[in-house]
């Protein structure tokens, strides 16, 4: 993980809270995101079908509820979750 350092004056409370807060967000959403495709890739290479395949029939009720299928659903999610709410961030933002 990369390390940062920033110095500020006292005086400057809420911009410097803002700037690392938005920081913070950056980092942890791309680092997020490459930690679930990576984890995503695992299960796939596992079980031998895609993380979409295997999330449709997850759904339908039709993989059980094991301690793999559950992280792997949560994986999804979790991805499905960052990528629609980094990219809505970017929309507003244009």
């Amino acid at each position: 993980m990369a390390k940062v350092t920033m110095r500020f004056s006292k005086d400057q409370t809420t911009p410097r809270k803002k700037i690392l807060r938005e920081l913070a967000r950056r980092l942890d959403i791309n680092e997020s995101i490459e930690s679930l495709v990576a984890q995503m890739h695992d299960y796939e290479a596992k079980y031998g079908m895609s993380t979409l395949e295997f999330y449709a029939r997850f759904a339908a009720g039709k993989m059980g509820d094991s301690r793999d299928f559950l992280d792997w659903a949560g994986a999804f999610e979790d991805y499905h979750y960052l990528i629609e709410t980094h990219f809505q961030r970017r929309r507003r933002a244009a």
